[in-house]
């Protein structure tokens, strides 16, 4: 992701279990500014294949909020390691 001509995040695509998913990260310096929102929208324009799953932890209201502007439908609930709270 750009803004303002510096790399603040990324947009990217895995398959994990024979299941297409999708995986951002933004610097938190740019929340809140509709970017992850707006590259998200970007490349699910670009990535053809479908069915595409996001995750999302409980808690992070913000990355479900992003996810829910790009058309993503909440489809179930699990409990998984998170890295970055090491739990």
């Amino acid at each position: 992701m750009w803004f303002e001509n510096n790399i603040v995040g990324s947009v990217s695509k895995f398959i994990i279990h024979e299941d297409n998913e999708i995986t951002y990260w933004i610097d938190k310096k740019y929340w809140g500014k509709g970017i992850a929102t707006h590259a998200l929208k970007l490349f699910l324009a670009s990535e053809i294949e479908r069915p595409i799953f996001g995750r999302v932890a409980f808690d992070n209201f913000r990355s479900q909020k992003v996810l829910e502007k790009c058309g993503f439908l909440k489809v179930g609930s699990d409990r998984g390691f998170a890295n970055a709270r090491q739990k």
